[in-house]
């Protein structure tokens, strides 16, 4: 009787402790499911505070020359929907908004007005802010692309 009893305190035992066990794997797989989402947000992260510098436009390079007074630029600012930056002369900001699935919407605010030799860039470097649907971030490279999915302007971090 006392083995029927030992064997009957093992086999509760050993239930006991393999219910634990699958209770202990319930948060492990909610952790696991937690970390998969901030991964997908680090994406998104990369675009804010960061200098991005205008490479390409409408497929065209960019060459710095004495004509540019400074380096066209553009920088998303985390947290306030505010961009600012420079179309090679002018200081510029405005706002942006982020949705699902890398796709953003900017708004030209306010530009200051000096005349300068490179003002045609500037300008094609404005009127892309209209174009942009979506964005995407390749190595170093942010690509900023209509809603055909073709880039409009292509900067770097010059990293």
């Amino acid at each position: 009787m006392s083995m029927k009893k030992s064997i009957l305190i093992i086999a509760l035992a050993f239930a006991a402790f393999a219910c634990n066990k699958k209770e202990e794997n319930k948060p492990e797989e909610s952790v696991a499911t937690e970390e998969v989402q901030p991964a997908a947000a680090a994406t998104t992260l990369d675009l804010f505070d960061k200098e991005w510098k205008l490479q390409e436009l409408n497929g065209k390079a960019i060459v710095l020359d004495t004509a540019f007074k400074k380096e066209p630029l553009l920088v998303f600012h985390k947290g306030t929907d505010k961009m600012t930056g420079n179309g090679g002369c002018n200081n510029f900001s405005g706002s942006y908004k982020v949705k699902e699935g890398n796709t953003i919407e900017l708004s030209e605010g306010a530009a200051t007005m000096m005349a300068c030799p490179n003002l045609g860039i500037e300008g094609e470097f404005f009127k892309a802010f209209k174009q942009v649907k979506s964005y995407r971030i390749e190595n170093n490279s942010l690509m900023l692309d209509n809603e055909k999915k073709e880039v409009v302007a292509k900067l770097g971090t010059g990293k």
